[in-house]
């Protein structure tokens, strides 16, 4: 621990005279700092969006200067210093950069590193335009302690040709989950003698996360409420019920084809039949329904333009259950450093970066003008014709997106902003001899049952939750 220590401090100081002696010219520009992990290297001949996004930033803000605080490379490797690790020894001199990427408000918050944007950010009427669902989960006791940056969206893209070509009618935004499934697996063909099948559904792992929250509007992501997890409650135990029908049917879905019990059970490897990762019959149009995240549709986009993918695709998220459609999301924040001076600044670059409208034009400008530039690769935030429209501009092969933002309904994943979720769900101890992932990881494979489990594991879960919950609160009421 004390070499580490050492390293990291000698990383930090030969950082901060190199950064030192490049200034070289005084200005009388108010400077904000800033780091996140989407820089790229600064060495790169590569053109970096970022990094435009930033010097147009300063030129829409003659005021402020922008100096980026790169992470330093661990000595004797070519890896970059842990992103917790990087902040922890900026904190230790008060020099956090301003504004900085976010893997863990709580953890922030906790250490001291977070400044309270309540003032500013509620005060903006683009900070309210995002959804609620969105915005709310780094809002704690009313005091904003995060604000979102991106967001990446979850659910099925549908090949609806075919889907047509195989005699069934393509799923979209208002098919039912029941319907879903039956359309899908009558359109299958997971036992061609000819090796010209046809892949049903790919993508069950995450059902146990999103299909409470279907079932029960008054549920979150993995059962969560204001109260808690909800791990025995009949939702709960519906979506392992689900998930494991889905996991043992090798009639039309990816995951069971693979199984070993898939050959156990009919005394024939389906899987030869589909050799080649399951990417590849995506790519072939062999493949009716796949889990995707919108970070993926920039190529899948690409793909459409060059002719490479000439059937009609859509995605439709998740499917309606119980009349219920909230569709499952990743986001991205930023977080203003306590040490800030200037956390209106800051939180004015934060704004361009991420949900802002003037910024978020900038950036589909950009993606459009500089050779080299990738796709603006996340979705408009806020829920904006002007933004909506420039971005399905440039996304136009996957028009059901455009109605699942404007429904504005979502289940946000919750690693960056929930205290003691990742323990809960995965790290934390469950007993002697599991954690936590073990036990759901048992649950889903069918080793235990879930009557037999469902009682002690949402005591542990919430008990994980509620000891990181009174540390995060307990710091939380100082700021």
């Amino acid at each position: 621990m004390k070499k580490l220590l050492v390293v990291v401090t000698i990383t930090l100081l030969l950082f901060t005279l190199s950064a030192c002696k490049e200034d070289k010219v005084p200005d009388d520009r108010i400077i904000i700092t800033y780091a996140s992990w989407n820089l790229g290297s600064p060495d790169t001949l590569e053109t970096n969006m970022e990094r435009l996004m930033i010097d147009a930033f300063m030129e829409e803000n003659p005021n402020i200067r922008v100096d980026i605080i790169e992470r330093p490379k661990v000595p004797g490797t070519n890896g970059d210093m842990d992103w917790n690790e990087f902040l922890a020894a900026r904190a230790s001199t008060q020099t956090l950069p301003d504004v900085f990427q976010s893997d863990n408000i709580p953890y922030y918050v906790i250490n001291d590193w977070t400044y309270n944007i309540s003032d500013i950010a509620l005060a903006d009427s683009e900070f309210l335009n995002i959804s609620e669902d969105i915005r709310g989960v780094a809002t704690y006791n009313d005091k904003v302690m995060g604000i979102p940056n991106a967001v990446f969206y979850a659910g099925y893209i549908v090949n609806k040709t075919l889907y047509e070509y195989q005699g069934q009618t393509a799923p979209d935004l208002d098919t039912t989950m029941e319907e879903f499934l039956t359309l899908t697996k009558a359109a299958a063909d997971h036992n061609s003698s000819t090796n010209q099948g046809v892949i049903g559904l790919e993508g069950i792992e995450h059902i146990i996360h999103w299909y409470p929250a279907q079932l029960n509007e008054n549920l979150g992501w993995y059962t969560l409420n204001e109260d808690g997890f909800n791990l025995d409650s009949s939702e709960f135990g519906d979506s392992i019920s689900l998930y494991r029908d889905l996991a043992t049917d090798s009639s039309f879905v990816w995951e069971a084809l693979l199984s070993a019990s898939a050959v156990e059970d009919s005394g024939v490897d389906i899987s030869t039949m589909f050799p080649e990762p399951v990417g590849a019959y995506f790519d072939n149009g062999a493949i009716l329904a796949k889990w995707f995240y919108s970070w993926d549709f920039g190529w899948i986009q690409t793909k459409i333009n060059d002719g490479d993918y000439p059937w009609e695709l859509d995605f439709i998220g998740t499917p309606v259950v119980n009349g219920n459609k909230s569709v499952p999301i990743v986001a991205d924040f930023f977080t203003l450093a306590s040490n800030t001076d200037y956390p209106e600044e800051a939180y004015l670059l934060s704004k361009w970066m991420g949900f802002g409208v003037d910024g978020y034009l900038k950036r589909i400008e950009l993606s459009t003008t500089v050779p080299g530039i990738s796709k603006v690769n996340f979705a408009p935030i806020q829920n904006d014709v002007q933004l909506l429209d420039a971005y399905f501009e440039l996304y136009p092969g996957l028009p059901g997106l455009r109605t699942i933002i404007e429904a504005g309904s979502f289940i946000v994943e919750p690693p960056k902003y929930m205290p003691g979720y990742i323990d809960a769900r995965y790290q934390g101890t469950f007993d002697a001899d599991n954690k936590m992932s073990d036990v759901i990881n048992s649950l889903l494979s069918g080793e235990i049952q879930y009557a037999d489990i469902k009682v002690a594991l949402n005591t542990q879960a919430n008990n994980l939750y509620n000891q990181a919950k009174t540390l995060f609160d307990d710091a939380l009421s100082d700021k």
